[in-house]
């Protein structure tokens, strides 16, 4: 059975393969480069010393400099619109010296065609950019070479319309192979985000999991250290939830699990990361927050979980939890600091004094 992932939009497609994409233009650039040389040499080949000839050289000395000055250029760019702006005049500049190339050459020779074909097919396949921003250079190079070949002194009509068909067939073939070749990298990149996020996301309630969070934790720690920041972190336990699970049944657990979500997304802060740490267990990570903050907003989130009973298999079950606030300290690690959550959650656990072991007479405690 084949799985379908949904596609990654074309921003963050072409800032993945950003270093791929820049190292492979380069190679392009490196290639054309070093083929002045040869092509100077078949240039004089043909027109010997002649104004035409002195007039190419110059221009495939300039494009020799212009390439080595974008060799340098590419290697600090970090947007992909600004290596397909750079991309986009240098080939420009690329098939107008072809194109001027052809024009030098005497009337009755076609050779260079053979040349063109191949240019027009491997246009689009050695340069991976967006095919929007390939597609106009090589639109004019077509016309410019067509409308040449109205000017050269062919024998035969049909050789003619044969070399028409053979470019245009060139450039379809290369500009489908691209597209295709566009369409796979992306869906691969796509699967790969996406089996990346159901490993870093609990599955019933779509938030961080263990792995995810610890993974954060430990970023967000040594930034705070770096800058001297306070950095809080919450663990949340909710009463009673074996009992749900058992009278009502794992569907029921999962109701209950998906709203407490909601209801902590709500109390804390957008930049907070909430997860689920454990079976019943969540955790939030308060960026920047203090032990003062930290109280409040462990206070509100308690306030915010026990403000309305959830609806669970045709009743209202009345939700309640308990919760463990630790602070960074010097020296702290991400598990020392959930190592002081989880005992102030132990501690809060022991001053409940719950009237009842029952999930509809639970109360929300906190220490």
């Amino acid at each position: 059975m084949q799985a379908h992932y949904p596609d990654v939009n074309e921003d963050v497609y072409r800032l993945h393969y950003l270093k791929q994409d820049r190292a492979q233009c380069r190679k392009v650039i490196r290639v054309v480069m070093w083929a002045a040389l040869p092509l100077a040499y078949v240039d004089l080949a043909f027109l010997s010393i002649s104004k035409s000839f002195f007039s190419l050289l110059i221009l495939r000395t300039l494009l020799f400099f212009y390439s080595w000055w974008l060799l340098k250029k590419t290697t600090s760019i970090a947007d992909p619109r600004q290596l397909d702006r750079q991309m986009l005049y240098w080939s420009a500049s690329v098939l107008f010296i072809q194109f001027f190339s052809n024009a030098s050459l005497p009337r009755e020779y076609f050779g260079h065609y053979l040349v063109d074909a191949w240019i027009c097919m491997i246009y689009f396949i050695a340069i991976p950019l967006s095919l929007g921003v390939l597609r106009p250079p090589m639109t004019g190079f077509l016309i410019a070479s067509l409308t040449l070949l109205s000017y050269k002194l062919s024998l035969m009509f049909a050789y003619a319309v044969s070399v028409t068909a053979i470019l245009l067939a060139s450039a379809y073939t290369g500009h489908s192979i691209a597209s295709y070749l566009h369409r796979y990298r992306k869906k691969i990149l796509s699967a790969e985000m996406e089996l990346e996020r159901r490993e870093n996301t609990d599955p019933v309630t779509g938030i961080a999991n263990r792995r995810e969070f610890m993974r954060v934790s430990e970023s967000e720690l040594q930034r705070h250290v770096r800058q001297g920041k306070s950095l809080s972190v919450l663990v949340l336990d909710l009463d009673h939830f074996k009992h749900i699970r058992e009278i009502y049944g794992p569907h029921a657990g999962d109701i209950v699990l998906v709203e407490v979500t909601r209801r902590v997304k709500r109390a804390t802060r957008s930049y907070d990361c909430l997860a689920r740490y454990g079976t019943e267990e969540f955790c939030v990570l308060l960026p920047d927050a203090s032990a003062e903050v930290a109280d409040r907003v462990a206070s509100r989130t308690l306030a915010t979980i026990v403000a309305m009973p959830v609806a669970v298999a045709g009743q209202e079950l009345k939700i309640s939890a308990s919760v463990g606030v630790a602070t960074m300290l010097e020296g702290d690690t991400a598990d020392s600091m959930l190592r002081r959550a989880d005992e102030a959650l132990s501690r809060a656990r022991a001053a409940a004094n719950l009237s009842s072991t029952q999930p509809d007479h639970a109360s929300a405690q906190f220490a």
